[in-house]
């Protein structure tokens, strides 16, 4: 599969409190060619996933209020969460705890900042 065809195909909702960060990284995506949307709030990120319904979902760990672990639930709790490929954020690996990731629902866990090559690694496992 070509990375062309893995662009256009994987839509990508990034979720982060710090709206600095979740919009340079929904640049860094609209750049390599994705679709991609930021929502800076977890109950946000919800009602958006079922609207966008993205095939690639990057949740920050630390949120205020609804925090990533539980957005993911949130998600994973809806029919469009079943179809989801959704990751753990975290500026440190040491404020995940990888057991309590994959129970709450994700695929996978990555520390920022993320690489381009990492994001296109990702956008490929999100559309198998």
């Amino acid at each position: 599969m070509s990375n062309a065809h893995v662009n256009r195909a994987c839509r990508i909702l990034v979720v982060d409190d710090n709206v600095d960060a979740a919009d340079t990284l929904v640049l860094l995506l609209k750049s390599l060619g994705f679709q991609a949307w930021a929502t800076y709030d977890g109950s946000e990120a919800v009602l958006l996933a079922e609207f966008i319904q993205p095939n690639l979902v990057i949740l920050d760990i630390q949120m205020p209020g609804m925090d990533g672990f539980e957005t993911a639930a949130c998600i994973r709790g809806t029919e469009v969460g079943e179809r989801s490929y959704l990751v753990a954020l975290t500026g440190s690996e040491a404020d995940l705890d990888p057991v309590l990731a994959t129970c709450m629902g994700f695929d996978r866990f990555i520390t920022k900042p993320v690489s381009s090559r990492k994001l296109a690694e990702l956008a490929r496992a999100a559309t198998r």
